[in-house]
């Protein structure tokens, strides 16, 4: 009899601690997910910062916290608490007192340009006895832009140099014999109309004038990511991708405007991408904020019907003196070929980039524009 009532106050004893657990865990119990940066280059790292509070007298002997991010997203070192396939999913482990807070910083490294975001967040409780599972599922709008590595500064130094050699030369074109700057010394770029002759008299050292610009000087990048109708590298185009990058924070850094057009779709509205020009570090954030926000997989214009349609066949487009027009386009088709010399007879030089595979060709056999080709390795 003594042994009965034992194993019944045992089952009320289990019965009621079980009840307690499974309809209080959830209560006073947060989650927040978050990244520390906002925004990071590809191949940075950066931290997920996970914090889970239980704000009640309950302690919980063991909480699962659960979620999935992007493959690209890596969680480096020897990491046990995560799996990949489609995705990686992560399942970290915690154990709360009563009234406790848990912080925990995870590293994550950015494999890929583009926008992450965690998702699929939820908790999970298996019970004081370890014999059942609840779930607390959790809205979650963590998400993190991953801006397209820039390329390697001495082999792109070539490409720099043409580029800042058509700004320069739009530099003298634009100057206001009328707005007097100052005086420097003199280069082999000057010409010998703008010598100050007394100046060079008084130092000893040959010296010529500078003027203020009349208009802001602009470098227009055409990017073109469209497949060329043959097999597609995804490598060509993320290297187009980095070299407009590039040449954004190199004329940016030189307070040289900067613009963008491109026929690659932004990853959430579906539309064609593009950014007035602009300078400063805030405008540079926003070139690389849409270059890392471009979807690949969808649909793209053809980029000559949008040179047509935007530049050579729009009335209310005008030449300008200001711009310096660079495409970068690892497509040559004969049709886009044909454009770009139309276009340059109406805007004036176009440096034309071609990202190509080793062993590839870059040639432009259909118009008279000469092309820097860019080895993708």
């Amino acid at each position: 009899m003594n042994v009965l009532l034992m194993l019944i106050g045992v089952l009320i004893v289990y019965l009621a601690i079980k009840f307690v657990f499974r309809y209080n865990w959830n209560k006073g119990l947060g989650v927040a997910l978050e990244f520390e940066k906002k925004h990071v280059v590809n191949g940075e790292t950066v931290n997920v910062v996970e914090v889970i509070s239980n704000e009640k007298r309950l302690p919980l002997p063991c909480v699962n916290l659960k979620f999935q991010v992007d493959r690209e997203l890596e969680f480096p070192g020897t990491d046990t608490n995560s799996s990949v396939s489609d995705l990686t999913y992560r399942n970290d482990v915690f154990s709360f007192l009563a009234n406790q807070r848990i912080t925990r910083r995870i590293p994550v490294k950015c494999n890929h340009r583009g926008v992450f975001k965690i998702s699929g967040v939820q908790l999970t409780f298996a019970g004081p006895f370890m014999n059942e599972i609840n779930v607390l599922k959790v809205d979650s709008t963590c998400e993190i832009t991953v801006y397209p590595k820039t390329v390697d500064s001495k082999r792109f130094s070539f490409i720099r140099s043409r580029i800042s050699g058509e700004a320069e030369r739009k530099k003298y074109m634009l100057e206001d014999p009328f707005v007097f700057r100052g005086i420097r010394d003199y280069t082999s770029n000057d010409s010998l109309k703008n010598v100050n002759w007394k100046a060079t008299a008084r130092t000893g050292n040959l010296c010529v004038n500078e003027y203020n610009e009349s208009v802001s000087r602009n470098v227009c990048i055409l990017l073109n990511l469209e497949d060329d109708g043959m097999l597609t590298y995804d490598s060509v185009n993320e290297e187009a991708i980095s070299l407009a990058a590039s040449v954004a924070e190199e004329f940016i850094r030189q307070g040289i405007n900067v613009s963008l057009i491109s026929n690659a779709c932004d990853v959430d509205t579906k539309e064609a991408v593009g950014i007035r020009e602009g300078a400063g570090v805030g405008h540079l954030g926003s070139i690389n904020t849409v270059l890392a926000r471009m979807d690949l997989k969808l649909e793209k214009e053809e980029f000559a019907e949008l040179i047509n349609r935007t530049f050579i066949e729009n009335v209310s487009v005008q030449s300008s003196d200001n711009s310096v027009y660079v495409v970068i386009s690892a497509s040559r088709r004969k049709k886009l070929q044909q454009t770009m010399q139309k276009f340059e007879k109406k805007y004036g030089q176009v440096i034309w980039i071609v990202p190509y595979m080793t062993g590839g060709e870059y040639s432009l056999d259909y118009c008279g524009i000469r092309p820097e080709g860019w080895e993708v390795k």
